[in-house]
Parts: structure tokens; sequence; C-alpha cells
């Protein structure tokens, strides 16, 4: 299948297209600027209190002094060192505050899965579908953190690079990107088993042994993250211990975290009083992720996509507290890719992205400016 669709698309990138999906990633972060002003005339919040709210510090810190060597409360080690790592690395080169390097590296990297984005559509599909894929994904409600300095922007990079390596079936190269995108972030899981879809489709077609290299491969970033805790903390599941302790993180089972989500909303329409903004926002994410889901399939995509979207999918369904957030639709690049080919353009396309836009400004401004939502 993967070879069908991919036969008669140039091997080279034609770099004179860059101009597209940069003029819609600038166009998107113009837009988070200005929700950033905004948000600091309401609130009196500083443009860089605002790209490092929440989450961003923890990331800042790493990227400055490392890990603790002790598991206790929310700590640094909740988060994956891919990401801080590139801060440091930049701010050793640079010679600039780690702040200047996330700027540097979260724009840098969100850019390059802009144009990933566009180019995977455009080879999967046309220029067209790619403009519309590339518009909702830096447009996306949760695309805010791209703004931010947080890692979703150097994770969906890999990811979709990783996707792009394994259609190409360059197996070592998938292996090598999709490691780092699994040292980046905790859901970077998902790519081992995009990368184990890849290797079904390999043999299936051809008997082609050499692309399971590509599961252990993606797999051994994941691993490495842990078995460097461990050395350091001498407790190898210190992640798990530490999302446990520090923010009371868990993976249910059969979707209890949803469940609780929809109990929720359910009390609050029954009964009134204050919503609890997370739970709507989780089942109105939900509700996004199936209905962009079944696109995908009516799509009908490389298994590779699928199988990262399914990875992506069951770990925000397990998860009792982090479930579908927005900024966990905008790395399950996927769903955009599919919207963007099946949506054309018209009045239901305008309205997709005129609603996205005034999300996305909405989010930015509630996000730095209260507690209301987290991120």
């Amino acid at each position: 299948m993967t070879a069908e669709i991919l036969q008669g698309v140039p091997r080279r990138v034609d770099h004179r297209s860059l101009w597209r999906p940069s003029l819609l990633f600038a166009s998107s972060r113009a837009l988070v600027l200005f929700a950033f002003v905004v948000a600091g005339g309401v609130r009196r919040v500083g443009l860089r209190d605002a790209m490092t709210s929440w989450d961003s510090g923890f990331y800042l810190g790493i990227a400055k002094y490392g890990y603790p060597s002790r598991v206790h409360g929310p700590s640094r080690l909740a988060f994956f060192p891919g990401f801080p790592l590139v801060i440091r690395g930049v701010t050793n080169v640079l010679h600039v505050p780690a702040f200047s390097a996330s700027v540097i590296v979260v724009f840098a990297f969100g850019l390059a899965a802009a144009c990933g984005v566009w180019f995977l559509t455009r080879e999967l599909s046309n220029a067209y579908a790619a403009d519309r894929a590339t518009a909702l994904f830096v447009f996306a409600p949760g695309s805010f953190v791209l703004s931010m300095a947080y890692s979703e922007a150097m994770f969906v990079f890999c990811a979709v690079a990783t996707c792009w390596a394994l259609l190409r079936r360059r197996w070592i190269f998938a292996g090598v990107i999709g490691a780092i995108g699994a040292a980046t972030r905790p859901d970077g899981i998902a790519l081992v088993l995009a990368a184990a879809c890849a290797a079904y489709v390999a043999y299936r077609d051809g008997r082609e042994l050499r692309a399971v290299l590509a599961v252990p491969l993606v797999a051994s970033g994941f691993i490495a993250v842990h078995l460097y805790f461990w050395a350091h903390t001498g407790d190898l599941f210190a992640y798990f211990a530490t999302e446990r302790r520090g923010w009371h993180h868990s993976f249910g089972t059969f979707g209890t975290g949803r469940l609780d989500d929809l109990t929720s909303v359910w009390h609050t329409m029954l009964h009134g009083g204050r919503p609890e903004w997370n739970h709507l926002v989780g089942l109105l994410g939900l509700v996004l992720f199936a209905g962009a889901f079944a696109v995908l399939m009516r799509w009908r995509p490389p298994l590779e996509l699928i199988g990262f979207t399914v990875g992506m999918g069951l770990i925000a369904f397990t998860s009792v507290q982090v479930g579908f957030r927005p900024r966990l639709l905008l790395a399950t690049f996927p769903l955009s890719m599919a919207l963007g080919i099946k949506l054309r353009r018209g009045p239901w396309f305008a309205t997709a992205i005129a609603t996205s836009s005034a999300l996305l400004m909405m989010l930015s401004i509630v996000t730095v400016t209260t507690r209301l939502i987290t991120p």
C-alpha cells in the first residue's frame, strides 16, 4: 500500500515550496503573540512570563541544572530530557540564556514540524490539501504550546520525520529520529507502534526483515530515559513515581479518566454550578479526536500513520488525569492531515479555520492568565 501511494513522488524535497508552510506558521505565531500581548494587558503578564508559564519552568530547569537525585513531589524527573538537552546545547554554542535558547529551539522545531506536515501531506495527496492540513495544524487550539518552552514542537517534528522515513523505508534513520522523539516526550512510545506497523507492511509486501530494526531502535529512546533515571536516582520507576506523587497522574483501565470527565460535565449540566474546565475540555477533545479519527479512517492513509494515531489515542484514553488535551490533539498530526485532505476549500474549511483560530486565541489568553485550564 505504501509503495503504491508514494509511487512517482519525487525523492527530493522541493525547497521552493517552503514559503507556503512557513507563511502559515508565521501567521499563526503572530496570532499567538497578539494573544499573549492581550493577556499582558488583562493581567499584567509579561511576554517572557507567558512563554515560560506552567511546565516551561521545569524544562528550563533541566537545561540549566539537570535532574534531582531523589524522587519527591513535583520535580524535573517528570519530564523527558530530549528537549532540554537541545536547549542546553544551543545555550553552550550561542552563549545565550536558557530562555533565549528555548525561543530559538521552539521556533525552529515548530517551523520544521509545520514544513514536515506540509511535505508529508503533499506526498500523500497534493499541495492544496497540504496547505489545508498545515493551516489546521498551526492554527489548532493547542498550538499555543509552539510559542512556549514546551517539548511539543520538537516531538511533532521527530514524529513527522519518523513517519516519513518509515514510508520511505529508511529504517535506520526512522529508528534514530524515532528514538529521539521517544526520549522527548512519554507519548513518544506511540512511535514504536508506528514502526511496528511499518515492519508488518514491509514484511507483508516484500518479506523485508530489515524493517524490524526500526522497532527496537525507536523503543531504545524511551528505555534509555528510564535507565538514566534509574542510574541517577536508584529508582527504575522514578518517572512514574514523580508523576504519581507530584501530579497524581496514573493510568486507569477502560478509560476511567474519561468516565470522570463525562460524570463531571453531566453533574454540572444537571445541578449547575461552576464547571470543571479541564473535564469539559477533555471531553470535547475526546469527541473531536473520535470525529477526526473517523475522517482519518475514511481517508485510508498508510498503516504507519494509523498506528501512530491509535497509539496517541490509547495513551490519552488510559491516562486518568491528562486525557485528550488540546496539545495532545496537536501532536497527533495525522488528524490534521486527514481533515486537510477531506475538507475541501469552501464554507466547511473556512468555518473550521475560523473556529480553530478563535479557540487558539482564547486558550492562549486563558492559559497564561488563569489556572482554569491546564495546557
